[in-house]
């Protein structure tokens, strides 16, 4: 019976020796394994940095829809008119008229 029945290869045992028998193999091997590593490595970086790209850019929208309301607004506060009936109604300000001004002469 032992001699009918045959012993089978185990496979990690034989790629094992494979490989410390060809040390070619087992550099190529291991400089495969760590290239596989850092290709993952690097395309989670980028996509670490694609991602904060777009909320900085998401974030430069908004600060320039901010600025360009600030910018009309400025626009309206600085309205000639404006300012003159501000001055008119609230504050009871009128153009002074001839008899209103006094000229001063410095010696």
């Amino acid at each position: 019976m032992n001699a009918g029945k045959q012993r089978q290869p185990n496979l990690f045992a034989e790629i094992g020796y494979y490989i410390i028998a060809n040390k070619l193999t087992a550099f190529l091997l291991l400089t495969i394994l760590i290239s596989a590593l850092a290709v993952v490595q690097i395309t989670h970086l980028t996509r670490q940095q694609l991602i904060q790209q777009d909320e900085l850019l998401q974030q430069r929208d908004e600060l320039d829809l901010q600025w360009r309301y600030l910018v009309v607004e400025e626009e309206f506060y600085s309205q000639h008119a404006r300012i003159e009936e501000i001055a008119k109604m609230q504050l009871e300000m009128k153009r002074p008229t001839s008899k209103d001004e006094q000229v001063i002469v410095l010696p």
